[in-house]
């Protein structure tokens, strides 16, 4: 058996420290990596995102590596999902226990485990060149000039991945799925909406609006509509915000008055965003270099499943390295022990998606009729999903 701490260890290049980098840059300095961790921004990681929803397997993940009771005590925990119609009836409900909490509040906790573990985080370096150099060595090129070495490069930079387009200069860009998402919080009454520890969504009319009363007054929502044409996050951005939560409003006006009210109550800034997925990558690495969560395979957000898959990846994916010796091999077994899950969850976001957020009237009217049986289907789907248990972390040592 080799020591994880064997000499010389093996330098891993992460690209991307939003959440699916540093959970792996903390998963392999812990089997022994030395791991550098490169950030495109210079901004707080508190501050980026709106809030998301974190499904079971990605708590389990964290519950594995021991991390879920400090990484998530910045979240709120919901008991259940209900799901109703634009007249407000409730169709089906979904029991896993899920966290709600702001992107950037589980990054920089995930950032603080990783740093704190011994991974080195460079913030403002934000890749322009990546290059085989020969030997199963890369050089990363980045904007500001400066350069790094690696034996091992690993792409967590998302779905617009810049690692995905230089390392795989053949595979398909992100593809836009015709919806437009955006978030944020609103101030209401203290007593006018319970506490009640769940997760609501809507499938409204012309849009799926969703919220959580997060303590006495103070609402979290997020709203999915669609949109056909493809408007970038700048375009997004040049509506204000009190005129974008007052047009979501309006769109909302068939649906149940509480979608009014909380958009209504909106306060501090609102999050939007075009959705992307990525289309099936022929492979996602090449030599000792990889690409993983939403830069291989993001899926429609559709289920709340983005950060927990990119988590798992993160998670099974140091355990793959770990194991090979040979980077390449590990990147292949890893890629055979991922690709029918990713596939079957990809689908069934989709599916879900059009459900959702139909965009012409027939499929509204097929939609309500055949709602309730798709969201019990979905919630039985969805429990499969969300069923991942995390492979055995090795004991101090051990390499199986």
């Amino acid at each position: 058996m080799k020591n994880e701490n064997s000499t010389p260890r093996r330098r891993a290049a992460v690209v991307g420290a939003g959440i699916t980098g540093p959970l792996l840059s903390l998963c392999l300095v812990r089997l022994g990596f030395e791991v550098d961790l490169y950030e495109a921004y210079l901004r707080r990681a508190q501050d980026v995102g709106s809030f998301l929803n974190l499904a079971p397997n990605g708590r389990a993940v964290l519950e594995r590596l021991g991390l879920a009771d400090r990484v998530l005590e910045q979240g709120t925990a919901a008991g259940s999902i209900t799901f109703a119609n634009h007249k407000g009836r409730v169709l089906a409900e979904n029991p896993e226990r899920t966290t709600n909490i702001m992107r950037g509040e589980l990054s920089a906790a995930l950032r603080e485990a990783a740093t704190g573990a011994g991974a080195k985080l460079h913030s403002a370096k934000r890749l322009v060149a990546l290059d085989d150099i020969g030997g199963d060595v890369w050089r990363l090129g980045f904007e500001d000039g400066t350069r790094a070495e690696a034996d091992i490069v690993l792409g967590c930079d998302g779905v617009h991945s810049t690692t995905r387009r230089l390392l795989l200069p053949d595979a398909p860009r992100a593809a836009y799925t015709e919806v437009v998402g955006s978030g944020g919080r609103s101030r209401i009454g203290a007593g006018e909406l319970p506490v009640d520890g769940t997760f609501h969504m809507v499938f409204g009319l012309r849009g799926f609006f969703g919220y959580q009363v997060m303590a006495p007054g103070d609402v979290w929502w997020f709203e999915n509509h669609p949109e056909p044409r493809e408007r970038t996050f700048a375009e997004l951005a040049e509506t204000d915000d009190a005129q974008w939560v007052a047009a979501l409003a309006e769109r909302h006006r068939p649906d149940p008055g509480v979608v009014r009210r909380i958009l209504t109550a909106s306060t501090g800034p609102v999050g939007r965003w075009p959705v992307y997925e990525v289309p099936p990558l022929g492979t996602w690495h090449r030599g000792s270099a990889a690409v993983l969560g939403d830069a291989a395979h993001a899926v429609a957000p559709h289920m709340g499943a983005g950060a927990a898959l990119g988590m798992e990846d993160a998670y099974e994916l140091a355990l793959a390295l770990h194991e090979h010796p040979s980077a390449q091999r590990a990147f292949t077994v890893f890629e055979e022990s991922r690709r029918d899950r990713i596939a079957a969850l990809a689908k069934q976001a989709r599916q879900t998606g059009a459900v959702m957020t139909p965009n012409r009237r027939l499929a509204r009217v097929i939609r309500d009729l055949m709602l309730p049986v798709a969201i019990k289907q979905g919630v039985r789907k969805g429990s499969e999903a969300y069923s991942y248990r995390p492979s055995r972390w090795p004991a101090q040592g051990d390499r199986n």
